[in-house]
């Protein structure tokens, strides 16, 4: 079968989840074609979903919502009566409405989803110094869960086999942008006085063109703190601030402790 794996991954948390899918895929004898979907002018190509037997979407979710530019993607693309599966990352805390605000965009984009999982994998905000938290996801039972995971999707991209996430009490409701103010704008990235050798990756690969190369700042308007430009920086001179109370007011308010963390288990949604 062909199958393709569109995801948005900024971290890259998403990407090796991807990949190892894809390698699943590919042992047992499929053509798998992979696109992450994270910068504006991926985002605005015109994908011909019938070349594909099947499709897979994966998603990064910030603050227990998917970024709003793969909802407005999703609202964009035509899957055809298409089956698919999907699945998401997140950094341990929720995933609060994020299967149900999917599985409602993919089947109005006339895409049949058949399956969805999670994975747990390290949080993005562990790019700034004093956070702490997933950092050794994913691990190797997280790769058995998505070895599975791609198992059981060829499965039911075969068969007529009924998935359905319950909607009868849910709104879909577009998640607003709006700039942060307090604790949480340490989380805005800039490239301060360190040495650039202006490539300019972080502007192009910029999801939401809010990141200026030429300044080294962030529009705060429109940044989803993703961390893009401050994981794929090839001179690390792109930096948040120093976060360590923050987060020790973090896991005290939610409980994320590491031995809790560790006894969180990515899963499959039958």
């Amino acid at each position: 079968m062909n199958f393709a794996i569109f995801y948005f991954s900024a971290t890259g948390i998403t990407e090796t989840i991807s990949s190892h899918i894809a390698a699943i895929l590919e042992r047992e004898g499929n053509a798998v074609k992979l696109t992450n979907i994270i910068t504006p002018e991926s985002r605005q190509s015109q994908f011909d979903f019938s070349e594909f037997d099947a499709c897979i979407f994966g998603f990064s979710v910030f603050g227990g919502r998917l970024p709003h530019v793969a909802d407005d993607w999703m609202k964009s693309i035509d899957g055809k009566n298409l089956k698919c599966s999907m699945f998401f990352t997140y950094g341990a805390r929720e995933l609060e409405l994020a299967h149900q605000v999917t599985y409602y965009l993919l089947t109005q984009a006339n895409f049949q989803v058949v399956l969805s999982a999670e994975f747990i994998g390290k949080h993005s905000f562990s790019v700034a110094e004093g956070w702490s938290l997933a950092e050794d996801r994913p691990n190797q039972l997280d790769f058995d869960i998505a070895a599975e995971f791609a198992l059981q999707s060829i499965k039911r991209f075969q068969t007529d086999i009924k998935f359905n996430i319950d909607l009868s009490e849910f709104t879909y409701k577009r998640k607003r942008i709006r700039e942060t103010k307090g604790v949480f704008a340490t989380f805005y990235p800039s490239r301060g006085k360190d040495d650039c050798s202006m490539c300019d990756l972080c502007e192009k690969e910029c999801p939401v063109k809010a990141f200026d190369a030429i300044s080294g700042e962030t529009n705060r308007k429109l940044c989803i703190m993703c961390m893009r430009c401050v994981t794929i920086c090839p001179d690390k001179v792109i930096h948040v601030g120093e976060a360590s109370q923050f987060f020790e007011n973090f896991v005290k308010q939610t409980g994320l402790t590491e031995d809790v963390v560790e006894q969180k288990r990515s899963k499959i949604i039958y």
